[in-house]
């Protein structure tokens, strides 16, 4: 783990900031529902330029892809063009490449005036060039709103090759994908325990049991077993324990459990199958799938079982919930009556559910950015299964995976 830390650690520097007097980001800011910036092509300090992954084309991508942002892309600074957008500030920048190292230095300017306001500078292997321009996005949505941005977010989904799955990790964009598991084995359900660490369900053992392994080094071991089913874990955000569904006295029912697997606690006791447990924000409460009406509806309990609710009513079968960041929401999929699939809100009390998905096939897995401003879900049509990104309202859609066997996401926390 120190190795990894090491390796993806980058030289941050504030170069310059100007004084409040030559321009005010917060009053600027304060003007727009999405603010206005211009981004400008970086230019090589010493010549030598960079095939792949421009500073400028990834900083100008994130912005634009968390729909704050009225972004233009330019490859030179036009002064005309930005007054008649009503763009107010720009970024520019150049970078020197050396062997492997890149130093990228980043500025952010006064439209009007052309003056500095903030500038940055990373350095770093060139492999981590998309790494350092994701670590200036987060600047400026921190600098423009005091939020913190999600562009060192990552993701991960399972990955189907043949009669396998694997679990993969990528960048929240898409990229830089990669297998976390490499057996012939179903390998599913996988979520973040913590920022180095996984948890899924796998069949290695013949049986779905849980697993915990290593984002860097790869290594994993059995986590939660049984002669039943193990499956769906999700990580209370607040202290770590653990709930996921399991059928060892006999029925599928929740159980929650400490972070090294002890202090089993049950927390249903039905006939029907209850599973995909996802907790709260605050860690109170868990919204569930259970079947104990006739049909998977989503359902919300506190944290040690009680209250046990149901919350859908509108569809004959909803599933797979995901708890907003905020707690004031609830993502689900829900089957219509032709039988597509679509990703749907609710309050957790069971007020406002509203359809957010139109697109052609089945949608479903839904999994919130973890500032709460985007929603990433699968969608299924013509055989192919990829992973989309959309705002909360169901707008501003986008493919970020095209290999077509993408499933069950999990976004992980900043």
């Amino acid at each position: 783990m120190k190795c990894a830390v090491s390796v993806f650690l980058f030289l941050l520097l504030l170069s310059c900031a100007a004084t409040a007097e030559q321009f005010d980001l917060e009053v600027y800011a304060s003007k727009f529902d999405s603010i206005p910036v211009g981004v400008i092509d970086f230019v090589p300090a010493n010549g030598t330029k960079l095939d792949k992954n421009l500073p400028g084309d990834v900083i100008a991508d994130d912005l634009d892809f968390c729909g704050r942002f009225i972004v233009m892309k330019k490859p030179a600074f036009d002064s005309t063009l930005f007054a008649d957008s009503g763009i107010g500030i720009y970024i520019d920048g150049q970078y020197t490449v050396q062997n492997n190292t890149v130093v990228i230095e980043c500025f952010l300017r006064d439209a009007t005036t052309r003056e500095l306001i903030i500038g940055k500078k990373y350095k770093g292997e060139t492999k981590f060039l998309r790494s350092m321009a994701h670590r200036y996005s987060n600047e400026i949505v921190e600098m423009l709103f005091g939020d913190r941005g999600i562009f060192e977010s990552r993701m991960l989904f399972v990955r189907s090759t043949g009669k396998s799955k694997n679990i993969a990790i990528m960048d929240f964009d898409g990229h830089n994908a990669v297998n976390l598991t490499n057996n012939k084995v179903i390998n599913i359900f996988p979520v973040f325990s913590d920022k180095s660490t996984v948890i899924w369900t796998s069949y290695q053992k013949g049986t779905p049991d849980l697993f915990r392994g290593s984002i860097y080094s790869g290594a994993s071991k059995i986590f939660v077993y049984s002669k039943g089913i193990e499956s769906s874990a999700d990580v209370s955000p607040v202290d770590g324990t653990i709930s996921y569904a399991s059928s060892k006295r006999g029925n599928l029912d929740i159980y929650t459990c400490n972070p090294d697997a002890s202090g089993t606690r049950q927390l249903t006791v039905h006939y029907g199958v209850d599973t995909s447990p996802t907790w709260s924000p605050n860690g109170y409460q868990i919204a569930f799938t259970s079947d104990r009406s006739g049909n998977p509806q989503i359902y919300c309990m506190d944290a040690d079982g009680a209250n046990q609710r149901r919350v859908t009513f509108h569809s004959k079968y909803a599933d797979s919930p995901a708890w907003s960041p905020k707690g004031d929401r609830i993502a689900y999929h829900s089957m219509s009556e032709n039988g597509k699939f679509d990703i749907w809100m609710i309050g957790p009390d069971g007020s406002d559910p509203l359809q957010i998905t139109s697109l052609a096939g089945s949608n479903e897995y839904p999994t919130w950015s973890p500032d709460g401003s985007l929603v990433a879900f699968v969608n299924t049509y013509g055989g192919r299964t990829d992973i989309y990104v959309m705002k909360p309202n169901g707008s501003r859609v986008r493919r970020i995976t095209s290999s077509g066997d993408a499933k069950m996401p999990d976004w992980s926390d900043f």
